[in-house]
């Protein structure tokens, strides 16, 4: 018996060679593994820059937008300046914190 392509295998394969262009420095990444503690990456940078706080970050925050429209989590690894900013900025309801 012959295997046929099914639309999702093809859709699969397509996805597989899709060429993303797209550059990560992992050296920018927040390490949550040991070693250094991990820094805040709220961006405190131009609308046009992205530049992280740098402290050292104690939260991992959850943040779920309250608008109705589906829009996705968002999670952040924040200080607690940052993260009393944040609070201050947005509606309570929405922020989850959980210590790293």
């Amino acid at each position: 018996m012959h295997a046929t392509a099914t639309p999702v295998d093809t859709e699969i394969e397509s996805a597989e060679h899709t060429d993303t262009a797209q550059n990560v420095d992992l050296s920018e990444m927040p390490s949550l593994d040991g070693g250094d503690a991990p820094r805040c990456e709220c961006d405190h940078g131009t609308e046009t820059e992205y530049i992280p706080c740098g402290r050292r970050a104690r939260w991992r925050v959850s943040i779920d937008c309250q608008c109705g429209e589906g829009h996705p989590r968002v999670v952040e690894i924040l200080c607690s300046r940052c993260l009393r900013t944040l609070r201050r900025n947005n509606d309570r309801e929405a922020i989850t914190a959980r210590r790293l």
